[in-house]
């Protein structure tokens, strides 16, 4: 007759067992350490490519955000260009009234020419801000300085009438620009009444040789021109407004996102603290249950 004993069959499964709930205390430890209940993708694979697909989206919309930061900046430095030249119009038209009135005639208007001199200086000088190293008024030759001529000569455009656009969200893009010389030249183009430049050139070329009819003349088409620059200040303004209102849409979403990401991949702390004493008191048992097995001989089997 053979004795076979149960014992190294049961040190087998037990130390199957200690090896699992090591296992398991190894996956709850780096949970815990890190904050993440997939660390690999092998831990849920559903729920891992559930956040690979958070993390896609969110990913993208951060990027729209950005192409809109850049959006922005083109957009309010050319609305902040036309509002100060609209300023500056505004005390052209007072000067061109003050001459036509006929209270400032010979020398006073000779005087007025200078300040008109220094606005038409200041106009080419906006006319060619740049935002990120690139001209605003350029059309899509950004960097080409667009305007430029001499003091007595007319001004000339150098750009070109392409509208450079920027997408904000998968589905919305944005025009960042107004060519220059649509904002500045006008429906009639280089030289005609609606030519900002030209007509400034006339009122300041009026009030130093004492042409009342020029001055008359400049200033009617240039306060027929400001309604225009106004117009397309505004348009900026309300591209400006979508864009950011966008921004923030996005911003939302992706903060929603980020909250059902984490509802499947951030760790419950209160479950995993759980599991993972329920595992170290497995271990412990176990390893005392080897302890006293190991002090078992065949003697103790038998009567």
């Amino acid at each position: 007759m053979t004795l076979r004993s149960p014992i190294s069959i049961n040190n087998r499964q037990t130390m199957l067992d200690l090896q699992r709930t090591k296992e398991r205390l190894s996956v709850t430890q780096r949970e815990l350490s890190s904050g993440k209940r997939i660390n690999d993708p092998s831990d849920d694979p559903t729920g891992a490519a559930l956040v690979v697909d958070f993390q896609t989206s969110i990913g993208a919309n951060e990027s729209f955000m950005k192409q809109i930061d850049g959006a922005l900046s083109f957009l309010q430095g050319a609305e902040s260009a036309l509002g100060s030249i609209t300023n500056d119009l505004t005390r052209l038209l007072e000067i061109g009234q003050q001459a036509i009135s006929g209270t400032n005639a010979g020398t006073p208007r000779a005087n007025l020419a200078q300040e008109v001199d220094s606005i038409r200086s200041n106009f080419v000088s906006i006319a060619n801000t740049q935002e990120q190293g690139k001209y605003l008024f350029s059309g899509t030759a950004t960097l080409t300085q667009p305007f430029s001529g001499p003091a007595a000569g007319p001004i000339t455009y150098a750009g070109n009438l392409g509208i450079h656009t920027v997408d904000v969200s998968a589905n919305t893009t944005v025009n960042t620009n107004i060519p220059g010389s649509t904002v500045f030249f006008g429906a009639g183009g280089q030289g005609s009444a609606t030519d900002l430049f030209q007509q400034v050139t006339d009122l300041r070329d009026g009030l130093r040789t004492n042409n009342a009819a020029l001055i008359q003349t400049a200033y009617n088409n240039l306060k027929a021109i400001l309604p225009s620059l106004t117009t397309a200040q505004t348009d900026l303004g309300g591209r400006e407004a979508g864009i950011i209102s966008l921004k923030e849409d996005i911003s939302n979403f992706n903060l929603t996102l980020q909250g059902i990401q984490n509802t499947v991949d951030s760790t419950d702390y209160p479950d995993a603290i759980t599991r993972f004493s329920g595992d170290q008191t497995a271990q412990q048992v176990t390893l005392s249950s080897l302890a006293k097995v190991g002090k078992t001989n065949l003697f103790d089997f038998l009567g």
